[in-house]
């Protein structure tokens, strides 16, 4: 099945027809939707991509899930029957952020914390790679399944969003009726092979952050906490970071969407507390996330879901590929600590591109 969902995604690529492949964390399978106006079915799930918050230009994107039962030679035929769509690389790359940017805004950061105004925020830039003429994202993207077996990873284009690729390790949430699953990710170090991993102080602290982020938003939704384990380490690519999981049962009915509108930016993409660290965010980081730091993946909107934070992705453009990363800015952070830290991070696109 991999094989017929590779060659159909890349008729869709070389057409220019929305559509989006991906793969769970520790799976092999691919998964594959399109734009809901090409499936030959009315989708009962969606593939969600959002924004990083409800401020950005960019707008949710949904794509229709194709049933396993269609992945056969037949779709591929159908595919090949399809008009192409215009081009979508005229969608602008967000400037690429200079050292003397970054460092001047992780002091207006520092200035809002130490003020006491908030206890943390993220901040991200943007580093450019020039998009070589060997370069190929169906490509990359299974070198990512194959190279980063715990993220979830995902390739998508549409008109109203452009060219996006990932591979995350930050589970946003994963719901299967009243059961709910949530990962807290924060805190971060350079990875560390055949020695054991030593946590500072500033490194916890950001991590209880987010925890106790979570564990407000669903009490105030009724949902009860059933476990909690961590927090531990979880490696992904060239980092580690400092991960606890949590299983809650719903209570009554939950509203998806609305639910999101609250959990989301949690301050592991955001900032604590949530609304001030979005708008020291907006304020001060220089451009529009869009889609990086927001969350990708699987969901009916009632029932199920199973979304990852859009984190270690890349927008492809036309000439150049960028590439987002970002950290947690708190009282105690170094400026030059805090850009090490996001050199570190683009390695984990930056090799594979």
């Amino acid at each position: 099945m991999n094989d017929i969902i590779i060659t159909i995604t890349r008729i869709l690529f070389e057409k220019n027809i929305p559509f989006v492949v991906y793969r769970f964390p520790y799976e092999q399978r691919y998964h594959l939707a399109i734009g809901q106006e090409q499936l030959s079915h009315n989708p009962d799930k969606f593939f969600w991509m959002a924004p990083f918050c409800a401020l950005s230009e960019a707008k949710d994107v949904y794509w229709g899930i194709v049933r396993d039962e269609d992945i056969n030679p037949k779709l591929i035929d159908y595919i090949k029957s399809l008009s192409p769509q215009p081009e979508v690389y005229a969608l602008a790359l967000p400037q690429e952020t200079t050292r003397e940017q970054y460092f001047d805004r992780i002091e207006a950061y520092l200035t809002e914390i130490r003020s006491g105004k908030l206890d943390k925020a993220i901040l991200s830039r943007v580093v450019y790679e020039d998009r070589l003429p060997e370069f190929d994202p169906v490509d990359t993207f299974t070198t990512l399944t194959e190279d980063y077996p715990n993220t979830f990873v995902h390739l998508s284009l549409h008109p109203d969003s452009g060219i996006w690729m990932g591979a995350t390790p930050e589970l946003l949430l994963e719901k299967q009726d009243e059961a709910i699953s949530i990962m807290a990710l924060a805190g971060t170090q350079a990875r560390q092979d055949g020695s054991e991993y030593s946590w500072r102080a500033k490194e916890m602290e950001e991590h209880l952050m987010v925890g106790q982020h979570i564990e407000e938003v669903f009490s105030e939704f009724d949902c009860v906490m059933e476990e909690k384990i961590g927090p531990h380490t979880l490696v992904a690519g060239r980092v580690a970071h400092l991960a606890t999981d949590y299983r809650f049962k719903e209570q009554g009915t939950l509203h998806l969407k609305e639910f999101l509108k609250v959990l989301h930016p949690t301050p592991a993409v955001g900032g604590l507390p949530a609304d001030k660290g979005i708008g020291c965010i907006l304020e001060h980081e220089g451009y529009d996330r869009k889609y990086y730091c927001g969350f990708v993946g699987e969901t009916d909107f009632v029932s199920m879901a199973n979304l990852y934070i859009n984190l270690r992705n890349v927008q492809i453009g036309q000439d150049k590929i960028a590439i987002f990363v970002g950290g947690g800015i708190t009282s105690s952070s170094n400026p030059d600590e805090e850009w090490n830290e996001t050199i570190m991070k683009s390695k984990t696109m930056i090799e594979k591109l």
